[in-house]
């Protein structure tokens, strides 16, 4: 049975929105996703990376999907590969990253995958695309509103450069 999955999409290198539809359409097409809900288009300043880096377009994408958190995991890291992204894990620009904000109401912590993303409650570039979509959204973890975690200073540091959600109903 699919559960649902909510990714971030995040673009600093290139056509940054055109990267963001290019890994929309590369989520598409994969087996077992099916795309429920896309946020609108954020930009924020890049952050936790050296020196100086272009800002961040970010967009949130609710998904069913129907196989493990691993799998979705293993999908989203061959779709980074085949987009251009060298590497992961580095705090450096980026063509794309996709990372599992979560995931159900599961809780994962492996090496290489911790759901819901350990640094979600602290991003405003994750939590409001996410409340966008989702408004009454619950954090699997404190059982609180993900809404409730967004302060005034998050709405400073983003803009909502494109205004849309869209959804398959």
């Amino acid at each position: 049975m699919p559960e649902t999955a909510y990714i971030l999409l995040g673009s600093n290198v290139g056509d940054r929105e055109k990267n963001l539809l290019t890994a929309i359409d590369g989520l598409a097409a994969l087996p077992g996703l099916e795309i429920v809900a896309t946020s609108g288009i954020y930009v924020s300043a890049a952050q936790e990376m050296e020196g100086e880096n272009p800002s961040f377009m970010n967009q949130a994408v609710m998904t069913d999907y129907g196989y493990s958190p691993h799998e979705l995991l293993a999908a989203l890291e061959r779709l980074e590969k085949d987009m251009g992204r060298t590497d992961k894990g580095r705090k450096k620009p980026r063509v794309i990253d996709l990372d599992i904000l979560l995931f159900g109401d599961r809780v994962v912590k492996t090496e290489n995958l911790e759901i819901p993303h350990p640094q979600l409650l602290k991003r405003a570039f994750a939590m409001l695309p996410l409340i966008q979509i989702t408004p009454d959204l619950t954090h699997p973890v404190s059982g609180k509103p993900i809404a409730s975690y967004v302060k005034e200073s998050h709405k400073r540091e983003v803009l909502l450069y494109k205004d849309h959600v869209a959804r398959n109903i």
